[in-house]
């Protein structure tokens, strides 16, 4: 299917390839395959069975492919059943037994997850590093250029480029900050078998072998219906957007008042010559209202019902992927037209 996020052309604005491959479906299998060989390590631990060890770097190098899954998913409306029963076939009838036990499904995907949304973070702090550096020298280089403010969408009073470029660097760092709490969020396995009770004799320590084999914490506790560590990335990405919508929504509107105030590279009028469309900072305010409409099913998503939901957990899935595409977009745009920046003011 294709989506503005990955069409021929209309990727151009709306895509983003680095957030897309996280989410690409080698690298989502990749992530389950590391997941249940660090299970059966975790097991092979705490039963003192050395020969786990070569069972799981079988299972972490099994030669699946993502269209294997796909039967199994339209089936049971999640992908691990059928990884889970490809994964025993390849280790033999004999060692199925040290595959996915004690898992779920929730638990895979979930520890699977932590690892994309933590790459996710990562590129959003160094694309809002870089973007802040931007401004940075677009501030240094009209700091004394008169541009208008506008109140309530009119002509207010005179100021400054490096005013105005203030205004829009002012929550980079707070912002920041949030990604680097979201980011130590995500530090810790999901497990809590069927229904997220740890039902195992040595259940600590299963844990922490678990974790420990993924570099990741135990949190003691299964989250499979708390999904504020979601939730939280989710706000954050929300938070960049209304980021990068200000400030194409304050270029959009500088350029509606003429060359005074802005000119730009790009955005030319297949009617018009004369016309210098602002394109990008256009497509910014675009992506930042329609990550809002993500954000709003996230936070609905996050309410699951008894001890798993079907239906919020599917919701997660159709709308957090494309929501970091979609931001992850509005970053690489806003870095690219501040470079468009011509004039600024006089």
């Amino acid at each position: 299917m294709i989506g503005v996020n990955t069409h021929p052309w209309m990727s151009g604005l709306f895509g983003d390839e680095d957030m897309g491959a996280v989410f690409a479906p080698v690298a989502e299998l990749n992530r389950f395959l590391r997941v249940e060989a660090a299970w059966t390590r975790a097991l092979g631990d705490i039963e003192d069975t050395p020969e786990a060890g070569a069972i799981a770097k079988s299972i972490q190098s099994a030669p699946i492919h993502p269209d294997d899954l796909e039967d199994g998913f339209a089936r049971d409306g999640v992908a691990i059943p059928a990884l889970v029963t490809a994964l025993k076939a390849h280790v033999g009838a004999e060692n199925a037994h040290w595959v996915h036990r004690g898992l779920t499904s929730q638990d895979v995907m979930d520890t699977a997850l932590v690892f994309a949304l933590r790459d996710v973070l990562d590129l959003a702090i160094s694309r809002l590093n870089a973007l802040n550096d931007a401004l940075g020298h677009l501030s240094d280089h009209h700091a004394k250029s008169k541009v208008m403010a506008y109140t309530r969408m009119q002509p207010a009073l005179p100021t400054t480029g490096a005013e105005l470029v203030a205004k829009w660097r002012q929550p980079i760092s707070e912002i920041l900050d949030c990604l680097a709490q979201a980011h130590d969020g995500l530090s810790v396995i999901q497990w809590g078998g069927p229904i997220g009770v740890r039902d195992h004799r040595d259940a600590d320590r299963l844990g922490a072998a678990f974790a420990g084999h993924l570099d990741l914490q135990d949190p003691g506790f299964a989250w499979h219906t708390d999904r504020t560590r979601i939730s939280r990335v989710a706000g954050v990405l929300a938070q960049i957007a209304t980021l990068t919508g200000k400030i194409g929504a304050d270029i959009a509107l500088m350029a509606a008042m003429g060359p005074a105030q802005i000119t730009l590279s790009g955005g030319t009028s297949s009617a018009m010559a004369h016309k210098n469309n602002p394109v990008k900072a256009e497509t910014l305010v675009a992506l930042s209202d329609y990550a809002f409409s993500m954000q709003y099913n996230m936070l609905r998503s996050a309410r699951h019902e008894g001890h798993r939901s079907g239906s919020a957990w599917t919701l997660e899935w159709l709308t957090l992927a494309p929501l970091c595409v979609t931001v992850g977009a509005g970053l690489l745009r806003a870095h690219e037209v501040i470079g468009d920046i011509k004039t600024l003011g006089e």
